[in-house]
């Protein structure tokens, strides 16, 4: 009984198939071993524990400019914090605190914990992570662990308030003068009313915009107007 062609052919291609993955195969395994140094993933060492010994602590940014931070600590209400807690043993449980300070605090969504800033036995002073004791008018290295970008910018007169004149020594606010470290977010305000007219002098009248931001932007109807429609603008204003 004769077997149908393309069933032969099927039977014919299967070895063809077959020897040439035993090639490929076989030319793979003696492939020699890069000289880039690169390697298959799977080869990589396993990665290594992090070392226990203490962080690098912070020591500025490359090119930073000079500046003195205006102190706060006689703006505090509690401080120095020890007047209490020298005689509390510390309690590292997060909970609902009470009064002088607030129940909860509002900062990182919850996962931000009082002695995850305030050194905890030594209450008059702020804690880095890398185990260092700071004051709180270096409060800023402290906000900087999470907030790094602002606080470069912050560094660099980007963000934040300068005080005293603009030439000369820079003298800033700390990062606390304006955020409550406890609730740092701003809320909404209203602007400041204009200032005063100098006496002797009238107001000045208020006439809008008298460049247009845009040149197809009719002053008139105070609405935006297509682009190409301009001349039309100016027919129907002759008349």
């Amino acid at each position: 009984m004769r077997q149908p062609q393309r069933q032969r052919r099927s039977i014919a291609i299967v070895p063809g198939v077959l020897l040439a993955i035993a090639f490929a195969l076989a030319a793979v395994a003696e492939l020699p071993e890069r000289e880039d140094g690169h390697r298959p993933l799977r080869a990589n060492p396993p990665a290594e524990s992090p070392s226990a010994e203490p962080a690098e602590s912070f020591t500025g940014y490359p090119g930073a400019p000079d500046l003195t931070v205006v102190s706060r600590l006689d703006k505090l209400t509690w401080h120095p914090c020890s007047n209490c807690h020298s005689a509390m043993p510390t309690n590292p449980e997060r909970r609902e605190l009470m009064a002088p300070h607030q129940a909860a605090l509002d900062h990182g969504d919850g996962r931000i914990w009082c002695l995850d800033c305030h050194a905890p036995e030594s209450r008059d002073q702020l804690a880095t992570l890398a185990g260092e004791r700071v004051s709180f008018d270096q409060a800023d290295r402290v906000c900087a662990q999470c907030h790094a970008d602002v606080h470069q910018d912050w560094t660099f007169g980007v963000h934040g308030k300068r005080v005293g004149r603009w030439q000369g020594p820079r003298e800033i606010y700390s990062c606390a003068h304006c955020h409550d470290p406890h609730d740092p977010g701003l809320r909404p305000r209203a602007p400041e009313p204009p200032p005063p007219v100098r006496a002797g002098l009238d107001p000045m009248p208020h006439h809008g915009h008298h460049t247009p931001l845009y040149p197809w932007f009719s002053e008139e109807s105070a609405e935006p107007v297509q682009p190409g429609q301009e001349s039309k603008n100016e027919e129907d204003a002759a008349g």
